[in-house]
């Protein structure tokens, strides 16, 4: 692709791998300076990996980077932040305990000895100031909302005067007003001739802000495309490599009829409310998604709901009895399931085999047993038809799950917890950290079950999963229901102010 500004970096025909996984297999792209770049691909396709290299936080096995027109070695991190290069990672590197301003400068301090607070406080100030950073340089880390996070990792590279910035999956947890305020401040830094490279599942992101992007399948860099050219059908067909296939909205023909009904529901923990008065229903063959920032007891509501926390006040009715008297084995008896929130902490134990991971918590499952005994004949044979109707690659039921994308491990949970019938699925962040392929099939299974009369509750941060799957949004502030709406008469930016407490509905 040509641009009019001049190329600041560029990857000729890098390879790396590990052990006997190949990671990137002659990648060759560059980036224009002054611009925006999005790089793009499934889980695995080797995006995170390209520009750790770039970072210096990997070497790569042959190939070479050109740094200014010019080939340059990086071998670590220390280097490539000598050359002006920074990278903000999905996880942060900061200190809780730490201000602000002491996290910025850790590890650059501007002098060895004494540290001059008021000089650094001015300094950082200017900084602030010129590209429109709001974040509180004497507050501690840990009482900062994650958007502003996210300023100090930012304000913390250009501290140390990067001009190319890295972000990996930069707007994961933000809410729509912090990811547009994130941009508004990455327009400021294009302005001043910085280069910024976002890595990202979130196609919208890439075709609203980015000027360029890269496109990554299978460790190799398919094309790099102006994104004025680009539409998100067309992008997300570059990406997985096929058509896409579009969702089939059945309309439900169920009668009314509640599945789950919560009443007044309230949980408190050390004399804080953290759920208060929480009332809805759902119907058979209805998807209710419940909208709201991390921390604002959506994981409380979870373990309510699943029959682990008891500790409330209110009643929980699933399918005609009160869920305060059934065990969480009980529950599933009943018709419950849940897809949980954290697949490596709760869905799947990464170095069992596929079969075994088909099985967690269906172990009594009549269907896998030969008298009392588990079969190991009927764990492969489920354990094969689930990785048959899921297109979970590689297929191989021996095979160690750690060895599967993000995207195929999910499915095989999916597969698992619905592979009996469900009267009631409580999806929590189903496709969280996994690529548009897998977020596809997903998607179109969830509205299979919806038609089969499935009632589901989706819990997500992704409001365009929310918007795009539910019949009726409700959404979570602070341990409260604060707006219920059928989905169109929400917008994102409707959802992003109430998520934030601005109004209720």
């Amino acid at each position: 692709m040509e641009s009019l500004n001049p190329e600041v970096f560029s990857f000729k025909n890098i390879t790396k791998t590990f052990a006997s996984v190949l990671a990137n297999h002659e990648v060759s792209f560059s980036v224009a300076e002054g611009t925006i770049h999005g790089v793009v691909g499934e889980n695995g396709a080797g995006k995170s990996t390209i520009m750790k290299i770039l970072y210096g936080m990997f070497e790569p096995d042959s190939g070479t980077i050109h740094f200014q027109g010019k080939p340059r070695s990086i071998p670590d991190p220390q280097t490539a932040i000598s050359l002006g290069i920074g990278m903000v990672h999905q996880h942060f590197m900061l200190v809780p305990t730490l201000t602000v301003w002491e996290n910025i400068i850790l590890g650059k301090e501007p002098s060895k000895w004494l540290l001059d607070k008021a000089s650094i406080l001015k300094q950082l100030k200017s900084l602030k100031t010129k590209f429109g950073f709001q974040v509180d340089l004497e507050a501690k880390i840990e009482s900062l909302s994650v958007g502003h996070q996210q300023q100090v990792e930012i304000l913390k590279l250009l501290y140390r005067k990067a001009n190319i910035l890295i972000l990996d999956e930069p707007t994961a947890v933000l809410s729509p007003q912090e990811v547009e305020s994130l941009f508004e401040k990455l327009k400021l830094l294009k302005k001043a001739h910085k280069t910024i490279v976002i890595i990202t599942h979130k196609l919208k992101e890439i075709l609203s802000f980015t000027d360029s992007v890269t496109v990554m399948r299978q460790g190799k860099a398919i094309e790099t495309l102006p994104t004025s050219s680009l539409t998100e059908d067309s992008l997300a067909e570059k990406i997985i490599g096929r058509k896409r296939i579009p969702l089939n909205f059945e309309k439900s023909g169920f009668e009314p009829e509640p599945v789950l009904k919560v009443a007044s529901l309230s949980l408190s923990e050390a004399h804080n409310s953290i759920l208060r008065h929480i009332s809805f229903e759902i119907n058979r063959g209805e998807i209710v998604g419940i909208a709201g920032i991390e921390g604002n007891g959506q994981h409380e509501l979870i373990e309510v709901l699943a029959g682990v926390e008891k500790n409330y006040s209110g009643t929980v009715i699933l399918n005609q009895e009160n869920i305060k008297e059934l065990s969480a084995y009980d529950l599933k008896q009943k018709g419950f399931s849940l897809i949980p929130p954290d697949r490596h902490l709760e869905g799947v134990i990464l170095p069992f085999s596929l079969a075994e991971n088909a099985i967690l918590g269906h172990h009594r499952d009549p269907q896998i047993k030969s008298g009392p005994f588990l079969s190991s004949t009927k764990i492969t044979q489920l354990a094969s038809q689930l990785i048959q109707s899921f297109d979970i690659r590689p297929g191989e039921p021996s095979q160690s799950i750690a060895g599967l994308s993000g995207g195929n491990q999910q499915k095989l949970v999916v597969a698992r917890e619905t592979a009996r019938e469900v009267s009631f699925l409580l999806a929590a962040h189903p496709t969280r950290g996994i690529d548009i392929g897998a977020i596809d099939f997903i998607h179109q299974y969830f509205l299979k079950l919806k038609a089969q009369g499935t009632a589901m509750l989706l819990i997500s941060s992704e409001l365009e999963e929310i918007l795009k799957l539910s019949d009726r949004i409700l959404v979570l502030y602070r341990g409260e229901i604060v707006a219920q709406v059928l989905k169109n008469e929400a917008t994102e930016k409707d959802l992003g102010l109430w998520m934030t407490g601005g109004s209720k509905k």
